[in-house]
């Protein structure tokens, strides 16, 4: 028939060997990809490192008050892989810590490393978070971005201050299951840095996308030492 278009048989033709096949794979899909480039090309570090720790079974401020001492409550958050330094670490721990399969009051966190998920922790005992009430739907995306503004130093840049005796940092960020939402917070070192709160919440403001943006009374602050569930550094 006029005008058809021929076509290439290939019966009979032996298969491609392993060899073969290997040489003619293609790196350059998914997962992959991300693999061949990291392979081959020097990933900055970040400025400061980090480690994300997971928390079964979170207690409210009322029964850990009541129930535990301050070492137990330390034992509580168990530290998830090994250090990271660079975007590669950070996609090897954050696409195995799959947060939509977390139960009631479960928690992950990713803090500096160093410093654990806790109000008493000397590096948090004087600070306060940022706590977003967001929806199940919208949270892993909205944590996915919150880590991103916290590795890449985003968050740092809003809060950092320069004086010699006490500076304030973004020490970490918690995911938390409740019944009806995810409770993420941003910890940062110094409750009293008024300045560098403002500043703070105004660039997770400016930076999330635009479906993710939380409404006026769907976030808070709280310094540590407000909370119930407190333990004054003293009374250890």
């Amino acid at each position: 028939m006029a005008g058809r278009i021929p076509t290439l048989s290939t019966s009979n033709l032996p298969a491609a060997s392993p060899a073969e096949a290997a040489a003619t794979s293609s790196p350059a899909r998914g997962t992959a990809m991300l693999s061949s480039i990291f392979k081959s090309v020097r990933v900055p570090e970040f400025r400061f490192k980090w480690q994300f720790w997971a928390e079964k079974g979170q207690q409210s401020s009322a029964a850990k008050d009541k129930n535990m001492s301050l070492d137990e409550l330390a034992s509580r958050p168990k530290p998830l892989g090994e250090q990271i330094i660079s975007i590669k670490e950070f996609y090897q721990h954050f696409n195995n810590i799959p947060v939509e399969n977390l139960k009631l009051r479960d928690s992950i966190h990713l803090f500096h490393l160093g410093v654990k998920p806790l109000w008493e922790d000397p590096r948090n005992d004087k600070g306060g978070a940022y706590y977003f009430r967001v929806s199940k739907e919208n949270a892993p995306q909205f944590w996915h971005e919150m880590c991103l503004l916290s590795v890449g130093d985003v968050l740092q840049g809003a809060v950092e201050t320069k004086r010699a005796s006490f500076n304030d940092d973004i020490c970490g960020l918690s995911y938390s299951v409740r019944w009806n939402a995810v409770q993420i917070a941003v910890w940062n070192r110094d409750a009293e840095n008024e300045e560098g709160k403002e500043k703070l919440i105004a660039t997770i403001l400016d930076k999330l996308s635009d479906e993710l943006k939380p409404k006026k009374d769907s976030y808070w602050y709280k310094a540590h030492k407000e909370h119930k569930g407190f333990i004054a550094p003293s009374a250890a």
